[in-house]
């Protein structure tokens, strides 16, 4: 026989609990973009508010990852063109 495990029962949260779960923030660093981008406990993404300066900084730096990224894939993809 096996022990029994106590099951959780999928229920609605309680406003108190989303409460919490909204006022959650956590900073998580995407690595295809190349970005910081600010994440509530729900998973929804939440826009920083920059001074024009950093907003011009912050383009600069992922309009570069985006090159980078599409550099690798197009080289990754005539390397494997060339090999087959």
């Amino acid at each position: 026989t096996r022990g029994k495990k106590k099951r959780r029962n999928m229920v609605p949260m309680t406003f108190e609990q989303h409460q919490d779960l909204q006022s959650q923030v956590r900073e998580v660093f995407d690595a295809e973009s190349g970005r910081y981008r600010l994440v509530r406990g729900t998973g929804e993404i939440i826009e920083r508010i920059v001074s024009r300066t950093d907003h011009q900084a912050i383009n600069r730096q992922a309009t570069q990852g985006d090159g980078a990224f599409f550099h690798r894939q197009v080289v990754s993809r005539a390397a494997a063109g060339r090999g087959g």
